[in-house]
């Protein structure tokens, strides 16, 4: 039987093969916003948002005021946003008349665009990667009935994430995201969109998590605890062999430097809105600390414009 010094010894240097030596953290605001092409809008009305989120996003919901909106943001020194909105009944958001739009700010501008899309077909999906936009953030769900009780669609995981291998299948680039705990805050089929995610090989796969909000069905829903959300960044690392895994600026703030920490040493390279403590923990535990102004789904590629 191995002694308790090995097998701590073994067991240190497991936890260290996992941990990463450069950590990217992300501050979208004011360099980097998201924007919603329907106002406050939207007809699906998921349980764990009721639209509450969209009230924070400035209004682009024509693509007139899109474009207008873009070339302010470029001139006042912006690099990029996240374009998203509400969704349709069918689970998509009602992208098609900005596609025009989104391909001239790629053809004028310097602005690095992340497209959050719903639900896509294929000829949707060629649509958006020939816009030239730089990253896709593509939702995935592991669990029908997550998609029915939440969501409200009456459709399978196989037809919603098919968005996924559309858009990979014409070369966009995309970020994978999965909520932990958004089964009332139940982990329910998440790993099942981790092995999604895999097959797509991506950059980075983005975790984020149940946030209980006001007037919404799943206000009084006990957010996933810290341990469930590491259970899953250790699975993502195990699954995701070839990407990394970020902590996605959406999650619950309840214990935001003990997750954070926790995630760190879990594996998770790539995290939104840092804390300072975390920050502080990081340096002196020997990471290398970047500080972006940007989002997190973002390719590396464009580090240097967002430092």
């Amino acid at each position: 039987m191995a002694s308790p010094f090995l097998i701590m010894l073994l067991f240190n240097t497991m936890c260290a093969s996992l941990m990463p030596n450069t950590l990217r953290f992300y501050y979208p605001i004011p360099k980097f916003p998201s924007v919603s092409i329907t106002g406050t809008h939207c007809e699906l009305q998921c349980s764990h948002c009721k639209g509450h989120y969209l009230k924070h996003m400035p209004d682009v919901s024509t693509p007139k005021k899109l474009r207008e909106f873009c070339i302010t943001h470029a001139e006042n020194g912006g690099v990029g946003l996240l374009i998203s909105g509400g969704s349709t009944k069918e689970g998509k958001i009602p992208l098609e008349p900005y596609m025009n739009t989104i391909r001239w700010i790629k053809d004028n501008t310097r602005l690095i665009l992340n497209l959050h899309t719903g639900m896509l077909n294929k000829s949707e999906a060629e649509k958006i990667t020939a816009t030239g936009v730089d990253t896709v953030s593509v939702d995935l769900v592991g669990s029908d009935e997550t998609l029915k009780e939440v969501y409200g669609l009456q459709t399978g995981t196989q037809e919603y994430n098919a968005t996924l291998r559309f858009l990979v299948d014409c070369g966009a680039n995309v970020a994978p995201h999965i909520c932990i705990g958004l089964h009332y805050g139940e982990v329910k089929g998440e790993r099942y969109a981790l092995e999604l995610a895999a097959e797509a090989e991506p950059e980075v796969v983005i975790l984020i998590s149940l946030i209980p909000t006001s007037d919404t069905p799943m206000e009084k829903a006990k957010p996933p605890s810290i341990e469930s959300i590491i259970k899953i960044i250790r699975e993502a690392k195990e699954v995701c062999k070839t990407s990394e895994i970020g902590l996605g600026c959406m999650r619950y703030r309840g214990y935001k430097t003990d997750l954070e920490w926790a995630a760190i040493k879990a594996g998770v390279s790539r995290i939104a809105l840092a804390s300072k403590s975390t920050e502080r923990l990081a340096t002196e535990a020997g990471y290398k600390v970047k500080k972006l102004e940007g989002c997190c789904s973002t390719p590396k590629k464009f580090d240097p414009l967002l430092l």
